[in-house]
């Protein structure tokens, strides 16, 4: 299936777990030394995103979230709130071997003259400062540019066709209800 350009409700996901993640594979030999093998070269996020006891009308954009985007079915937007925005100088542009020429989006982050260069995919229309020409909000790629600053989403699915909420109680006519085991995962390519 393909991607809906709409984004997770923002409201219920303070709280949630998760962040980036890689797989490296880790050899151990008979001496006791190890081996290790940087497999992916860009990390994938991965969250949980479980609601706690929600109020009906608290509750009602989740069931209806899921069911737009079928489960697995459909990707989407994600905020993370632990990290989605650069600031001026994260914010760059790199060559893409696109033809014609092209310039992806990318969030530079540096640690003691140590730099990851992050793929960003999904910038925020409207929360965006660029030098860009075109910029394609669907895919993070422009004509040309060298700069950036603002919010960008994560490209996310769900990583589970049912959804298994509870209903706990019923409070002042309204149900009371949660939902657990929610996971999404990023999407890359």
């Amino acid at each position: 299936m393909s991607f809906k350009d709409i984004r997770f409700p923002t409201d219920p996901t303070f709280g949630i777990q998760g962040g980036p993640g890689f797989l490296t594979n880790v050899v151990f030999t008979n001496s006791g030394k190890e081996f290790r093998e940087d497999v992916w070269e860009l990390e994938r996020g991965e969250w949980d995103i479980s609601h706690e006891v929600k109020v009906g009308a608290k509750f009602r954009p989740l069931p209806a979230f899921f069911r737009v985007v079928k489960g697995r079915a459909y990707s989407f937007r994600f905020k993370d709130w632990s990290d989605f925005e650069a600031a001026s100088g994260e914010g760059l542009f790199i060559d893409t071997d696109d033809s014609p020429p092209a310039k992806q989006m990318i969030k530079r982050y540096t640690f003691d003259g140590e730099t990851f260069d992050r793929v960003i995919t999904k910038p925020v229309n409207g929360k965006i400062t660029t030098d860009a020409v075109s910029l394609d909000y669907a895919t993070g790629i422009a004509a040309s540019g060298t700069s950036w600053s603002g919010e960008f989403d994560c490209h996310v699915r769900f990583d589970t066709d049912k959804m298994q909420s509870t209903v706990i109680n019923r409070s002042g006519g309204e149900i009371v209800v949660s939902w657990s085991g929610i996971k999404i995962i990023e999407i890359k390519g």
